[in-house]
């Protein structure tokens, strides 16, 4: 994804996030991650470096055996990558109708599987 097709709302994010985003797509097929989304400060435009932290919400599909190494491993790389805390969001662990409803409307889709 270069900056010229990054989704307006992350072109405030530090360059070597929005550089970073790039890089998502090939780290999420190979932990076998379905769908990557930026939520929270850096989806809204209130990310700073300085006390944010990036939040993705993640489809890691259905349960399957290995899913929790599959999903540490997912995080550690992509923390390497950005270089900053990272939070990651289960779409199968938001069970509250009102935390998913904020998800919903505020992520920035940064991966789909084909």
């Amino acid at each position: 994804m270069s900056s010229s097709t990054l989704d307006p709302r992350l072109h405030a994010l530090p360059s070597a996030i929005r550089e970073g985003i790039a890089k998502l797509p090939g780290i999420a097929q190979r932990h076998g991650v379905r769908t990557v989304a930026i939520v929270g400060s850096a989806a809204v435009g209130n990310f700073s470096s300085d006390r944010s932290d990036l939040d993705l919400l993640v489809d890691f599909g259905e349960y399957q055996p290995g899913l929790a190494r599959r999903a540490l491993a997912f995080h550690r790389e992509v923390e390497q990558l950005f270089q900053c805390r990272v939070d990651v969001l289960s779409v199968h662990g938001l069970r509250s109708p009102h935390w998913r409803a904020l998800h919903d409307a505020q992520k920035v889709p940064v991966y789909a599987a084909a």
